[in-house]
């Protein structure tokens, strides 16, 4: 969605965003950091290489959108995860992802996985915000088209869970999947600042290789649909109880 995002938002972004990354990535420059949400901390995940995601909480965003956070009515995109995910919609989580430059493309992966056998409407969103202009060089998000439909793990016993979902030796990519003989299309494009991209958690997606000579921003919002039995729901994300700055 084309500029969804306006530069006074934008502008509100890195004043919060930028200094949060900098202070979590100096502690992490003394530090081992592997790759994947197990291997990280609590404030920052490599999930591949020269690729951090770092967290966010609902509070850090208060002086934008007030107590209520990225559910108030004054985000932009909230009418959209609304109307999916229905009004009661909560948020997950959030952060910031950049890729370094030389980072090479990600694995093929869905950010949680199908939770019945049949097809169910989406339990969880994600909006990718373009935080500066992203090139197709600098490495702009990529996605199998219509792969949230076959995606699903319980229902074909060809897909594991934990390759769909981590960066493992088994990569699924666009090819593994088919519904009628058909492979999914991919799609990617690049971004200005302020697009967004807004998606089902459960797509086969990826963030290409960044082939520039800066750093490529992306800051992203996940919500939640409420229903029976979520604190049984994995948190696949952040995984690790360990602080940066234990």
């Amino acid at each position: 969605m084309p500029k969804l995002v306006d530069q006074e938002l934008l502008s509100g972004f890195h004043s919060i965003m930028r200094p949060k990354v900098n202070c979590v990535l100096d502690a992490v420059e003394d530090r081992e950091i592997g790759v994947g949400s197990i291997n990280g901390y609590r404030e920052v995940v490599q999930r591949s290489p020269n690729r951090f995601d770092i967290r966010f909480e609902e509070q850090d965003f208060e002086s934008i959108w007030g107590a209520r956070g990225s559910v108030s009515d004054a985000v932009p995109w909230i009418n959209i995860v609304r109307e999916v995910l229905g009004e009661e919609c909560r948020p997950s989580f959030s952060g910031v992802v950049f890729s370094r430059p030389g980072a090479p493309a990600q694995q093929w992966h869905i950010d949680s996985p199908h939770e019945t056998e049949s097809f169910c409407p989406p339990h969880a969103l994600n909006v990718f915000i373009a935080l500066e202009d992203i090139s197709e060089k600098a490495g702009p998000p990529e996605v199998a088209v219509g792969s949230h439909v076959i995606t699903n793990h319980l229902s074909n016993g060809h897909l594991n869970s934990k390759h769909l979902l981590y960066q493992t030796s088994l990569e699924t990519s666009p090819s593994h999947l088919t519904k009628a003989g058909e492979i999914p299309k991919t799609k990617k494009s690049s971004m200005n600042a302020g697009d967004c991209l807004i998606f089902d958690d459960r797509i086969l997606h990826r963030g290409l290789a960044n082939q520039s000579r800066k750093n490529r921003w992306m800051a992203y919002f996940s919500y939640m649909r409420p229903r029976p039995n979520l604190c049984r729901v994995s948190d696949t994300h952040f995984e690790s109880n360990t602080s940066v700055f234990d």
